[in-house]
């Protein structure tokens, strides 16, 4: 077989992203996953400014709305709905769907390279076993001809947060720093929904309403011609436990759209589909010559369960350990990964205290200077703020 410098196991936004910079620094790269694409994927797919900033090009020609106002909501049909609009000179979002997302950076990232470098993808049907030593990585796939044996110095694990490479290289049994949070979605047309909906909103509406449910938040992200709509949970720890989890159902989610777009679910669509998020990557330490990316790593957003900037960030910090040609590339690469990791722990506080009691919150949003503070961290990925951090705390 062709000799690899790195496997990458996952063709999403974290592998691409590590696949595209080892090719520009002259790699040969291996791309794994066990879908075709262009391919579905649940994922409200809001593009912050910090991910557009992250992105090694431009994403216009997928991009299909952009939003310059989000709409926070707190209530129920027991209490009166708070309602707090907040417009911005900058886009806070620009929105795409996953599914062309994804296919459009793997295309990008096909035809990176340069001083030699490559990226090779291969459709694989499964993974059968991964060996470590000392000076490389086995990895044994099966395909559609058969079985196949690669071997690379260094293998990412970009493949989500129902991937195999992290069982795998954990026994078949999940670390104990990994948490999930899990959301549920479906795509609602413009066409289908009557002229004047239930809540008062506009069908091009960039809504989180924290009112569905404990520990996350239902959302509308408006697209071309549909609007995302969902619920998740994504605040996964002690307080937040897996019964939190199981009240994100199909039903709970038909409700919700009957509740905020006025549409019988069902009747206007048969793909409902779910997706767990990888969270509690604050505390992911990478170890020996497989290194975890994105979900795989837990480096989903507890606060907003926002995980593409993440997966773009860490696919890169993962690139670039490799390129630095040390022989220690795990360390290499935790040293990178920490200022993400950071931000991250510090987001994990955030929810706890926020999903503990959404209206300190909304009294954050009501004041303008920490209105700003927090805008600004959740688009453009600012160090957290003391200021912020003292009154999540305290308020």
């Amino acid at each position: 077989m062709p000799s690899y410098d790195t496997i990458i196991v996952g063709a999403g936004p974290a592998g691409c992203a590590t696949a595209y910079d080892l090719a520009h620094a002259g790699r040969r790269v291996l791309l794994l996953d066990r879908r075709s694409f262009p391919r579905h994927k649940a994922c409200a797919c809001g593009l912050t400014r910090k991910t557009l900033n992250a992105l090694r090009y431009s994403v216009d020609p997928v991009i299909e709305y952009i939003c310059h106002e989000v709409v926070l909501q707190q209530g129920n049909n027991d209490t009166a709905i708070q309602e707090l609009r907040v417009h911005t000179r900058n886009p806070i979002c620009a929105m795409a769907v996953r599914e062309r997302f994804d296919a459009f950076c793997l295309k990008q990232t096909l035809a990176a390279g340069s001083n030699g470098g490559s990226v090779t993808f291969l459709k694989i049907e499964n993974i059968i076993a991964i060996r470590e030593s000392d000076a490389s990585v086995e990895l044994d796939v099966e395909t559609a001809d058969g079985p196949l044996t690669f071997a690379a110095p260094v293998l990412i694990g970009a493949d989500g947060s129902n991937g195999q490479t992290r069982r795998l290289i954990h026994q078949q049994r999940e670390p104990g720093w990994y948490e999930r949070g899990f959301a549920l979605e479906a795509c609602v047309p413009y066409s289908a929904m009557p002229a004047e909906l239930p809540c008062g909103n506009a069908p091009t509406d960039l809504v989180f309403d924290f009112a569905p449910l404990p520990g996350g938040y239902g959302w509308l992200f408006p697209k071309g011609d549909h609007v995302n709509i969902g619920v998740g949970v994504f605040a996964a720890s002690e307080e937040y436990a897996d019964t939190n989890l199981r009240q994100v159902t199909r039903q709970r989610l038909a409700d919700y759209t009957m509740h905020k777009l006025g549409v019988e679910l069902t009747a206007i669509t048969a793909h409902i589909t779910g997706q767990y998020l990888g969270m509690g990557g604050d505390a992911y330490t990478p170890r020996g010559r497989v290194l975890l990316a994105g979900d795989a790593a837990g480096l989903v957003d507890q606060l907003t369960g926002e995980g593409i900037y993440s997966a773009l960030i860490s696919g890169q910090a993962a690139a670039a350990a490799i390129t630095s040609n040390t022989t220690d590339v795990a360390r290499a690469y935790a040293k990178r990964l920490r200022p993400l990791q950071r931000t991250l722990a510090f987001s994990a506080r955030a929810a706890r205290s926020f999903y503990r009691e959404p209206e300190r919150g909304f009294r954050a949003m009501r004041h303008p200077l920490l209105r700003r503070i927090i805008l600004k961290i959740y688009t453009e990925g600012f160090p957290a703020n003391g200021l912020l951090r003292f009154f999540l705390g305290h308020a």
